[in-house]
């Protein structure tokens, strides 16, 4: 089976916002910042209790509430401004590009127009995740290989071509069709 694509500033921005989100790192910088935002507006909640202002002293412990709440919002945009800037800066040479992958009995080739091709081995793919656009392809190496939905008129060949190596690999076959950048 052979697939072919154009990848767009979008789909690299989907991508790092998937592996983002599955990130531990990311997940636990993201816990500490909306701790820390309460932490430092509740201390200055304390302090003005401390020095008897009641009006400050309810006005920062509200703002911690609140901002608490709100802050994975801000968190949210925050990101995809900073990953749009990533993907621009380090992708701008791959946006647009004929990409094809071409699925063979232990391994799949991959060829870029422009850059060239290459062949790994389905031993070297750690496990296959599928949200509603993408399928991600994850090597043990970290990196990523996407293959968009749109545009694609064999849908459930792809998905049982690549469930068949999950299987043959042993490897994990992760469908997340309710996956969101939160």
């Amino acid at each position: 089976m052979k697939l072919q694509y154009n990848l767009t500033e979008h789909d690299y921005l989907q991508q790092q916002l998937y592996l983002a989100s599955k990130s531990k790192l990311i997940k636990d910088q993201r816990k500490k910042s909306r701790l820390f935002v309460l932490i430092g507006l509740l201390g200055l909640s304390f302090l003005f209790y401390i020095t008897q202002n009641r009006v400050l002293m309810y006005y920062f412990a509200g703002s911690g509430v609140i901002c608490f709440f709100l802050f994975p919002v801000y968190l949210k945009k925050y990101y995809e401004r900073v990953f749009t800037k990533y993907v621009k800066e380090n992708f701008k040479n791959r946006i647009g590009l004929t990409s094809s992958i071409t699925f063979k009995e232990n391994a799949f080739e991959g060829y870029s127009e422009g850059i060239g091709n290459s062949e790994i081995n389905f031993s070297a793919i750690e496990n296959i995740s599928e949200i509603t656009d993408y399928f991600f392809i994850a090597l043990k190496t970290r990196l990523s290989i996407m293959i968009p939905k749109y545009g694609m008129s064999n849908i459930e060949d792809v998905r049982s071509e690549l469930k068949m190596i999950a299987e043959k690999a042993g490897i994990n076959f992760l469908s997340e069709l309710d996956w969101k950048w939160k």
